[in-house]
């Protein structure tokens, strides 16, 4: 899918603020995401990766060999460059994407160039985060996939296990009235 400059900047302002029902969006997809530790501190770090990310898409040209990363949180750069870091919170979610997977930590330039307005990889929007009311140690991640089930999502999956994800489902479609029932995480 295509993701122009005014897209990524609507998917800047949901990471921020809760949107409202668009009578466009007909499907959502949401992801369940069994977190460890507190559901809030799980969404704050989500939050703040897609924010840079966000950030980056609209300013930074992706032409070049390599987009800055000064901005995106020092823990999610260190999980891509080399695996590690110092919370373990990442180092056990890359464990969990890896087991789930078979798979390694993305390169932070490979992670990046997915959210490049002008290329077509990224198959998703971001929507939303919501703590389903039931509670728990969950949240779903929304998502607007143009109404397909299957989409290309493999760089959405390794960040919500780095985030501090224990679990992550595959993707499932919903009415926006289920999400619109829920609150923002």
């Amino acid at each position: 899918m295509l993701h122009e400059i005014e897209g990524v900047e609507q998917e800047r302002e949901r990471v921020s603020e809760r949107p409202e029902i668009d009578p466009d969006v007909p499907l959502l997809s949401y992801v369940e995401v069994t977190v460890a530790g507190s559901p809030e501190a799980y969404a704050h770090r989500l939050r703040e990766v897609l924010a840079a990310v966000y950030d980056l898409a609209v300013q930074e040209d992706f032409d070049e060999e390599v987009v800055s990363v000064d901005t995106l949180p020092a823990w999610f750069v260190g999980v891509c460059r080399d695996g590690g870091g110092t919370e373990p919170f990442a180092a056990d979610g890359l464990a969990g994407y890896v087991e789930r997977t078979g798979s390694g930590p993305w390169e932070i330039q490979d992670w990046l160039s997915r959210f490049d307005p002008e290329l077509e990889s990224r198959g998703w929007a971001f929507w939303d985060l919501t703590a389903p009311q039931d509670g728990g140690d969950r949240v779903r991640l929304w998502a607007d996939t143009w109404g397909e089930p299957f989409f290309a999502w493999e760089e959405l999956r390794f960040l919500t296990y780095v985030c501090g994800a224990r679990a992550v489902d595959d993707p499932a479609l919903a009415e926006p009235r289920v999400w619109a029932g829920e609150a923002s995480a």
